[in-house]
């Protein structure tokens, strides 16, 4: 495919094979699962590997700097930042992981993703992000399964640039 192809598809721009989420996923397990990929969201999948939403950076940090009832937002950023997972033998000591609070995707995620099929010309997912005030949309298949990722920066790449 030509860098600046006006005619690209959905498959053409988007990368395949994304990082997918489950809803039980822990706040901690998503930050890493960020950093490791270096992505800034990805679909949440079901059981059988169906999306049914999508979560993000954003919706992490906006879900840290809430808090909980009993649990204050400095905690949960330091559970975020915390390299090692948590296990019970680390709770009374000073040096291991701090314990993590039982915050999960499902608490926070994006239901109802914004789902795309392969073949979507780029202009569509194009209109679709910017209707829906979105930075990121699902590929998938006919039966939900996630294909891959599309962001801002995916479409944004297609579209010619006056030569220098």
């Amino acid at each position: 495919m030509s860098k600046h192809n006006i005619h690209a598809v959905a498959e053409d721009i988007m990368t395949a094979e994304p990082v997918c989420a489950e809803p039980s996923t822990t706040i901690r397990q998503l930050a890493h699962l960020f950093e490791e990929n270096e992505v800034s969201g990805c679909p949440v999948v079901d059981s059988q590997g169906k999306v049914i939403g999508v979560v993000s950076k954003t919706d992490l940090i906006r879900r840290c700097s809430e808090g909980t009832a009993e649990i204050p937002p400095a905690y949960l950023f330091e559970v975020v930042c915390e390299q090692g997972e948590g296990n019970l033998e680390s709770v009374g000591d000073v040096s291991g992981p701090i314990p993590e609070p039982l915050i999960c995707v499902q608490d926070f995620m994006t239901e109802s993703a914004v789902t795309v099929r392969p073949s979507a010309p780029v202009h569509e997912v194009a209109a679709l992000m910017a209707d829906r005030h979105i930075h990121r949309v699902v590929v998938v298949d006919e039966e939900q399964f996630p294909l891959g990722m599309i962001t801002t920066l995916d479409v944004l790449k297609v579209f010619p640039r006056p030569e220098q």
